[in-house]
């Protein structure tokens, strides 16, 4: 399966790591596809620049990203950015990738100021800049067909840096609190690690695991500044395959759901309060019709959330509804593994979500396949055809280059 090995050994920023996974040269993440998703983030608005430099003695590339917001950026908040994600037309496990990264940061930020989490705004880390970086750098996992991601420790930094709230340690606060449990490496002087680096680590990579990797591609991203002490300002990727790595058919996780009553809402108000928990990034809300005391009419809403979302649900759920409780019970899940594959189909990609049943014998069925509705929807407009008919081509296509590629182990 295809792997990446990240080595932030002169420390990682967004800009950085997308920069590393340019230079890495695969036909299949260009210069050209950023671009475009800046486009449908940012139409109009963002100019994105590749140019070859050299830190200390070893060459990469380094990527610039400006916006007119890039010289002063607004307060945006965490749900504004999550407004702007839904423009960039991701996969749904590269959405969740990319809302997860910004959710760690903006979780940090509410525990290093202790504030609610909607009241965090991305000010510092440059909200726009931050959502291309960190989009781009799930798409590009998407593009190049990535299952695992594996880091050595990132190095830090040291010293002080100074930010908005004045001069702070190395690793800044925001960084420090992102960073808990996980390996890093001190020393390069200044700042080396950014807050939206170590997301991305937090979020996308493991730490063990990769001893038998073997690369196929290696790419360096620069960052802007050239320090004269300490490791060259570079992070490193390389692409290739960890044959010695099973595949996880399934994981068990415990979970929470949740459930209140309404039956003196509208339906203006209900969907209103749905559209709050949704973007909480809660892991599923639901609604059903029942009927309350007195034969009144009314309804339920229900919803999956991980254990530490409970204080948040429950400010979002009295704020934005009459509901005198709302109820939480453990809950035990397993998930199959998933990943996307892209095929061609009528000369243009077309995303093809994969599921990997735990108890599986022998390979993938239709079933387990299913092709992103939009890429459907885009080819059946512009060639008059329907959507099921392209769906079973998709599948058949997905289901031939499976066989033909690596299996999943049962």
């Amino acid at each position: 399966m295809n792997t990446l090995l990240l080595e932030p050994f002169g420390g990682m920023a967004g800009d950085m790591l997308l920069a590393a996974l340019l230079d890495l040269g695969d036909p299949r993440f260009t210069l050209e596809n950023l671009r475009e998703l800046a486009e449908r983030l940012l139409p109009g608005e963002a100019k994105l620049e590749c140019v070859e430099e050299k830190r200390g003695a070893l060459r990469g590339l380094m990527l610039s990203v400006e916006t007119p917001e890039s010289v002063s950026p607004p307060h945006r908040h965490f749900s504004d950015l999550l407004e702007l994600l839904e423009r960039a037309d991701l996969s749904e496990r590269a959405r969740e990738r990319a809302t997860g990264v910004l959710r760690r940061i903006a979780e940090a930020e509410s525990q290093v100021h202790g504030i609610p989490l909607e009241s965090v705004h991305f000010h510092e880390v440059g909200a726009v800049d931050t959502l291309i970086d960190v989009a781009g750098a799930v798409y590009a996992l998407e593009l190049l067909e990535v299952d695992r991601v594996f880091s050595t420790p990132p190095l830090i930094g040291d010293g002080t840096v100074r930010c908005a709230h004045g001069e702070m340690p190395v690793p800044a606060p925001g960084t420090a609190e992102i960073l808990k449990g996980m390996p890093i490496l001190r020393g390069g002087g200044g700042e080396r690690l950014t807050p939206t680096g170590a997301a991305l680590l937090a979020e996308l990579a493991e730490f063990s695991g990769a001893e038998q990797f073997c690369a196929e591609r290696v790419g360096y991203g620069a960052g802007a500044r050239d320090p004269k002490d300490g490791p060259p300002n570079l992070v490193r990727v390389q692409l290739g395959q960890c044959p010695g790595v099973l595949k996880q058919r399934s994981s068990t996780e415990v979970i929470t759901q949740f459930e209140f009553h309404l039956d003196d809402a509208t339906g203006e108000e209900i969907a209103f309060a749905l559209e709050r928990l949704r973007e909480a990034d809660v892991l599923d809300v639901w609604t059903s019709a029942v009927q309350m005391k007195k034969g009144r009419p009314g309804v339920l809403i229900s919803g999956l959330i991980s254990p530490d979302q409970r204080d948040q649900v429950e400010r979002i759920v009295f704020e934005h509804s009459t509901t005198l409780g709302v109820r939480f019970d453990e809950r035990s899940r397993s998930t199959c593994e998933r990943d996307v594959m892209t095929v061609e189909l009528e000369g243009q990609p077309v995303r093809v979500k994969r599921r990997f049943r735990p108890h599986a014998l022998g390979s993938l069925r239709a079933s387990d396949l299913s092709p992103e509705y939009e890429d459907l929807a885009r080819i059946s407009l512009e060639k008059g055809l329907s959507i099921r008919e392209l769906e079973v081509r998709a599948v058949v296509i997905a289901l031939a280059e499976s066989k033909a590629r690596e299996q999943p182990t049962p």
